[in-house]
């Protein structure tokens, strides 16, 4: 039941553009692809014919039975991204939408991501994120424990590009919106 009231809390967020945020943040991807924290799968038809294979996880069991109507083809796995259940570098990208705002260990789950992709694999997220000025990210920070838990667990003030960084991914591309709450990330492992 939780996932089908997922669906129709995000159906009017894709109405507004997610769900074609959500195509462009996989356009141009090819291979092996990861996607984290695949929820109820709304990303998953999306992925381009360039892309052989799509492996999706989730720690939520009734979100991952939704997503495998929507593309029944992928490998989906009950699994957290905070331990990855792949071998080192087994994969040429990893995707995730409005994911890492929910992640209890961000650090740890983008050391993981980092560790499944191959030198030169992209990881692409699409997040909602903190505030680049002040007035709003103290209105975020005021506002995340309530909405934690009314949420299950999101976030609205992480500083996920920085994490990303941290990790030693390097940024390729870093697109703001909605006056800098809503981040594009592209960012790639290093060849070396």
């Amino acid at each position: 039941m939780k996932a089908l009231a997922y669906d129709a809390v995000m159906a009017p967020l894709g109405w507004l553009g997610l769900t074609e945020a959500r195509r462009k943040l996989v356009r141009g991807l090819s291979g092996r692809v990861l996607e984290v924290g695949t929820g109820t799968g709304l990303a998953l038809p999306g992925y381009p014919a360039t892309v052989t294979s799509v492996t999706a996880i989730d720690v939520d069991a009734e979100a991952l039975e939704r997503a495998r109507r929507r593309r029944p083809e992928a490998e989906l796995l009950h699994a957290s991204v905070e331990a990855l259940p792949f071998p080192d570098m087994s994969f040429d990208g990893v995707v995730s939408s409005l994911v890492f705002c929910s992640v209890d260990a961000p650090a740890r789950a983008l050391a993981e991501v980092f560790r499944v992709l191959r030198p030169g694999g992209e990881l692409r997220m699409l997040e909602h994120v903190r505030a680049p000025t002040a007035g709003l990210a103290t209105t975020q920070d005021l506002l995340t424990p309530a909405w934690k838990r009314v949420t299950g667990g999101c976030r609205l003030n992480r500083e996920t590009h920085l994490l990303v960084q941290q990790t030693g991914f390097e940024v390729v591309r870093r697109v703001q919106r909605l006056r800098g709450m809503s981040e594009l990330i592209i960012a790639r492992r290093p060849p070396h």
